[in-house]
């Protein structure tokens, strides 16, 4: 799984977490409370003495003789009269006036209500703001068992974070101490890490990138040590055979010339074998298209090989049972093609078949080779890198590992996508879909 995800998954599992915890700790803090209230309002009403009762029905009476005194319809009806017919119930006074008229007139509580209703929540509102009423007690306990809770609550998903988040976060603390163990180009050693999230791709890639700065460390160390082999056997030859004539210790004739330059020739094709890669490397391809049939051309290149393929017992055989004419450019598909036969014949081994298959799309070369281990097929397009390292004849007959580099550049002057497989006796597979 992503981190990305990990992170996302957590934080919504906190934001129900807390949601639900909420819901659970104000249902049972409010049941519980909601019974405290009740049981002290029934407290209040069990507390009824017979005094209270005669202290309420005394006060009924006094209202009762106040009322009698009291002129309450002159007052009602000159309240309606100074009011045009409509008495404005916004103010205290009128709704006092109108409530003692409709009780002089003997009016019941319940239809008093349905004239002028009782503003319940007001007081509702003033028992809450009352700090000796239970509703006050109530909501208080409410209130701070919500605060409290919700802060436990929030302090014990910051410390699951921190545990989850250090758990993520610790892979990448040792990728990086591990890593800066690492000698780019010296070190072969692996990070090892198996799950597949952003951290495993980046230490994949510091994987790949170690492991192909050790490949361009070996092949450049090969190549110098190649190239040193090489210059200094003919160029030592050719100083002992100077100093020999100059000494006098071997005459100046043809055969002692014609050695020298055997040597000075074999120093001239190592050279302009690296120059020409270099300079074939550093140029851009100027394609010269034609459209050409396929199968035409690699028989061309299959007949320069003839000689070769029958000394070292092998053979190149075309599967063109489906016709194939491309706009290429002719010269630069023939070295591509050659590039991919002379790889074949160095690589593959005795008695051993390079099949080449034509399709709409593709071409397929594919032989039952030696092959090699799967871990190198990557490097195989690398400049100078060669798939055998042990040193078999002289570098201008083996190579100096450039050939599938050159057929990489060229695929791609013509915009052709290559697949290269390969492992230890399953041979060789080059795809190329155009």
């Amino acid at each position: 799984m992503s981190l990305s995800r990990k992170f996302i998954l957590a934080f919504v599992w906190a934001v129900l977490f807390i949601a639900f915890a909420n819901i659970v700790v104000l249902y049972f803090s409010y049941t519980a409370y909601l019974r405290e209230y009740l049981a002290e309002k029934i407290q209040l009403r069990n507390e009824v003495t017979i005094e209270y009762v005669n202290d309420i029905i005394e006060q009924q009476t006094l209202d009762d003789i106040d009322n009698i005194f009291n002129d309450v319809e002159l007052e009602f009806f000159e309240l309606l009269e100074n009011n045009d017919g409509t008495i404005s119930l916004k103010e205290d006074r009128n709704v006092g006036i109108v409530v003692d008229y409709l009780i002089q007139s003997g009016v019941t509580p319940k239809y008093i209500e349905e004239i002028i209703p009782a503003n319940n929540f007001e007081k509702i509102l003033d028992n809450i703001r009352d700090t000796s009423s239970p509703e006050y007690v109530f909501i208080q306990k409410l209130f701070w068992t919500v605060i409290i809770s919700n802060l436990i609550f929030i302090l014990l998903v910051a410390f699951l974070m921190l545990i989850f988040t250090q758990k993520t976060i610790l892979p990448i603390k040792k990728a990086t101490s591990s890593i800066k163990k690492l000698k780019p180009g010296k070190s072969s050693s692996i990070i090892q890490y198996k799950k597949q999230d952003e951290v495993g791709l980046l230490i994949g890639s510091i994987n790949d990138l170690n492991q192909r700065l050790n490949v361009q460390e070996s092949i450049r160390n090969r190549l110098l040590a190649d190239i040193s082999h090489e210059l200094k056997t003919p160029i030592t030859s050719i100083q002992c055979y100077l100093e020999w004539i100059a000494d006098g210790v071997i005459e100046m004739n043809e055969k002692n010339l014609n050695s020298i330059t055997d040597e000075m020739s074999r120093l001239i094709e190592l050279v302009n074998t690296i120059m020409e890669y270099e300079k074939f490397e550093n140029k851009k391809l100027e394609l010269n298209t034609s459209v050409e049939d396929v199968a035409e051309v690699l028989e061309q290149v299959i007949e320069t090989h003839n000689s070769r393929l029958t000394e070292s017992k092998q053979s190149i055989q075309i599967d063109n049972s489906q016709s194939l004419f491309l706009d290429i450019d002719t010269s630069l598909f023939k070295q591509l093609t050659h590039n991919i036969m002379w790889n074949f014949l160095k690589y593959a081994g005795e008695w051993t078949t390079l099949s080449i298959y034509i399709t709409k799309s593709s071409i397929i070369f594919h032989d039952n080779g030696k092959g090699i281990e799967k871990q190198k097929v990557p490097f195989l397009t690398e400049k100078f890198y060669q798939g055998k390292e042990e040193k078999t004849g002289q570098i201008t007959q083996r190579g100096i590992g450039v050939g599938l580099s050159i057929v990489q550049k060229i695929a791609e002057a013509h915009n052709w996508k290559t697949t290269i497989k390969s492992d230890v006796w399953r041979g060789f597979y080059f795809r190329i879909n155009f």
